[in-house]
């Protein structure tokens, strides 16, 4: 299990804990993408991730109220998720960051190859 931040001694720790999570920016941009999504449509369209990690990463999500979860009362119970009106507000954001990632790329490729340990 890994150690939270401290939120009293730093008001940033939940969006560093956000960054330092590899999936939760993904599943984040990608249900922005989609607009409103089922659990195996995401499942579906992010590569490599384990049905039970998106589980924790959308459970995670939407304690934290940057995406919604909505049941259906039908059987099988049918749930669609999407970003919240608070999530939105995060999403310019990790656009530029996603932005700043993609033009960087290479960069950043070559000095890992350089920089080897």
């Amino acid at each position: 299990m890994r150690k939270k931040l401290d939120y009293e001694y730093c008001s940033a720790s939940p969006i560093l804990e956000w960054l330092g999570d590899k999936w939760a920016l993904v599943v984040l941009l990608k249900l922005h993408e989609t607009g409103v999504a089922r659990f195996n449509e995401l499942y579906k369209t992010i590569p490599s991730i384990s049905e039970k990690m998106l589980s924790s990463v959308l459970r995670s999500l939407v304690t934290d109220g940057l995406v919604g979860r909505k049941v259906y009362p039908s059987v099988p119970p049918k749930v669609e998720y999407y970003v919240s009106e608070f999530g939105e507000t995060l999403i310019p954001h990790l656009e530029h960051l996603k932005q700043w990632g993609q033009e960087n790329f290479e960069t950043i490729m070559d000095n890992r190859r350089k920089n080897k340990y």
